[in-house]
C-alpha cells in the first residue's frame, strides 16, 4: 500500500494520467456498460486510484494523505459492493432519481461535441446581428425620484392628482416618505437603479418622456415621482467587447440542437403507444 500511495501523489501531477482517467470514464459512458452481476472481482488498479486521488485534489486543493488515501480506497470498494448489490437486487427499477440521473449523462453526452466546438467570428456576428439588443450595454440616466410610499390604490390616484397640469418646471406638491436612497441620480446605468430600486422600476425607465415629472412608477419599496433629465442611449455593440456572452450564447444554442437532434434519433428507434385513462 506504500508504494500505491508514492505513486498515487506522482500521478495526481501527471495531467496526461489525468486524461487517461476522463477518456476512461467518458468511454465507459459511451458504451453504457453496466457490471457483469456475475463478477464478484473489485479491482482497484492505478488509474482508480488517480482519480479518487484527482477528485479529492479538485475537491481540496491538495493531494490526500496517506491516511486519507486508505479511506478514499475503502469507500470506493463499499460504494462498488453496494452499486452492484443494488443492481442484482434491481434496486434502480422505476426509481425517478435514477432515471433522472441517466438522463442527465445521456445528455451530457449527447452535447459533449458541441461544448467543446469554437464558433467562427462570422458565426459570433450574425448572433450579435440578430438580436443586438441583448448584448448592448445599459443605457444611463440622470434622473430624480419622489418616494411618495407603499403601493395603494389611495397614493396612486393621489399621485395622478398631483402631475395633473403640474407645469414642466414645477416640482409635485405631494406628501412623500423618507427613503434611505438618493433622490437625485447623476450617472446612474439601469443595472445600477435595478440593484437599488429593483428590476420593475429600472425597466419602466426606458418609457418615461424626458424632461417631465411622471408617474407613479413601481419599484421594489412602493410609488415614485419621477423626472429623467437624460437618457444616454449605448452605442451598438461590438463583437470584441461582447465576444464571450456571444460565444456562451453560442454554445448553448449549439449544445441544445444537439442534444434534440440525439432524442430525436433515439426516438425513432422506438415505437411509443399511449393509453389514457378513459
Amino acid at each position: 500500500m506504500t508504494a500505491w500511495r508514492t505513486r498515487a501523489a506522482a500521478m495526481l501531477r501527471e495531467p496526461l494520467v489525468h486524461f487517461l482517467v476522463l477518456g476512461a470514464l467518458v468511454f465507459v459512458a459511451l458504451a453504457g456498460r453496466a457490471p457483469d452481476l456475475g463478477e464478484r472481482r473489485i479491482i482497484v488498479d492505478e488509474p482508480v486510484v488517480a482519480g479518487l486521488v484527482n477528485h479529492h485534489a479538485r475537491a481540496f486543493r491538495r493531494p490526500p494523505t496517506a491516511e486519507e488515501l486508505d479511506g478514499l480506497i475503502r469507500d470506493h470498494v463499499r460504494g462498488e459492493v453496494y452499486y452492484r448489490e443494488a443492481l442484482r437486487l434491481g434496486l434502480d427499477a422505476d426509481d425517478e432519481v435514477v432515471k433522472k440521473r441517466l438522463r442527465n449523462k445521456m445528455l451530457a453526452i449527447a452535447g459533449a461535441e458541441a461544448e467543446a466546438a469554437q464558433p467562427s467570428d462570422a458565426e459570433l456576428q450574425a448572433l450579435l446581428d440578430a438580436d443586438p439588443a441583448r448584448y448592448a450595454a445599459p443605457s444611463r440616466y440622470q434622473l430624480e425620484q419622489i418616494y411618495l410610499g407603499p403601493d395603494t390604490p389611495a397614493l396612486r390616484a393621489a399621485a395622478t392628482a398631483a402631475l395633473r397640469g403640474l407645469p414642466q418646471a414645477a416640482t409635485p406638491a405631494i406628501a412623500t416618505e423618507a427613503l434611505p436612497l438618493p433622490g437625485r441620480f447623476d450617472d446612474a446605468s439601469q443595472t445600477d437603479l435595478a440593484e437599488q430600486l429593483g428590476d420593475e422600476f429600472a425597466t419602466a425607465l426606458a418609457r418615461l418622456p424626458v424632461g417631465t415629472w411622471t408617474g407613479p412608477v413601481v419599484s421594489g419599496f412602493g410609488l415614485h415621482l419621477v423626472r429623467i433629465d437624460r437618457r444616454v442611449q449605448p452605442p451598438p455593440p461590438r463583437l470584441a467587447d461582447v465576444r464571450q456572452r456571444l460565444e456562451n450564447d453560442w454554445r448553448s444554442s449549439a449544445i441544445r440542437k444537439a442534444q434534440d437532434a440525439h432524442l430525436q434519433q433515439l426516438m425513432d428507434s422506438y415505437s411509443v403507444e399511449i393509453k389514457r385513462p378513459s
